[in-house]
């Protein structure tokens, strides 16, 4: 009789148990986590270190001037290359895109030949010497062509290390910003993170497109990145 009364008392107590922890798992199970959802920002200015000139060169020739032209045309755009061979670029920094030649018009819309376009891209770490030339092209000899069209464009080799110094800082204002909302002892372990776009534009701009921003067209330069992010609170 002890026995079973012993018994009953120790499964009693048993099921008592099993019922407490079931209770408190399905009341923190049931309990919402709280949480603090922030946006965190990181920008830094920089400047570049690689500059990309990109030149065309064009000779106009009659309707039965084409081939001489295209002939004419490439000895332009060769003495134009050495010239920057001698400047102290490498052949691996010139590239020589292939000609073409676009139909012209007087002004009765009379087609009265053509004009035969070359491009040469320049691509030279030294920044200054590349950009002096592009801002003054009548310090290069180039035949009998005239410059139909130039452009710069500057680009950055560390971006990619900056990229990711960038995700650290924006993860960084991330908890900051979770602190001052929720207290600096109340926030916990970030458990959801997800990065935006990054905004690479001129520096002091404001714009920004959903796809991301690389803007080459400015020697100094402006990167922005955000980080949405989720924390525990206490």
């Amino acid at each position: 009789m002890n026995r079973t009364l012993s018994a009953a008392v120790v499964l009693g107590l048993a099921l008592v148990a099993a019922a407490l922890v079931f209770g408190l798992f399905f009341y923190h199970a049931r309990t919402p986590e709280r949480t603090v959802q922030v946006v965190g920002a990181a920008t830094r200015q920089f400047d570049t270190d690689v500059a990309r000139w990109r030149v065309t060169l064009s000779r106009g020739v009659g309707f039965d001037g084409l081939s001489g032209g295209y002939s004419a045309l490439h000895a332009d755009v060769q003495r134009v290359a050495a010239q920057l061979r001698g400047l102290g670029l490498p052949d691996s920094a010139l590239i020589v895109q292939p000609a073409h030649a676009n139909p012209r018009y007087d002004r009765d819309g009379q087609m009265t030949g053509y004009d035969v376009n070359q491009t040469l891209l320049a691509v030279s770490h030294d920044v200054d010497a590349l950009e002096g030339l592009a801002l003054d092209p009548g310090r290069l000899e180039t035949g009998g062509a005239t410059f139909q069209g130039s452009s710069l464009e500057y680009f950055y080799d560390g971006l990619a290390d900056l990229k990711h110094a960038l995700l650290a800082e924006a993860t960084a204002d991330a908890r900051r910003r979770a602190e001052q909302i929720a207290g600096e002892g109340n926030v916990g372990a970030m458990t959801e993170a997800s990065a935006g776009v990054f905004q690479i534009t001129q520096p002091y701009s404001t714009d920004v497109e959903s796809y991301g921003i690389h803007d080459t067209s400015s020697r100094r330069q402006q990167i922005t990145v955000t980080v949405r992010a989720t924390f525990t609170t206490g």
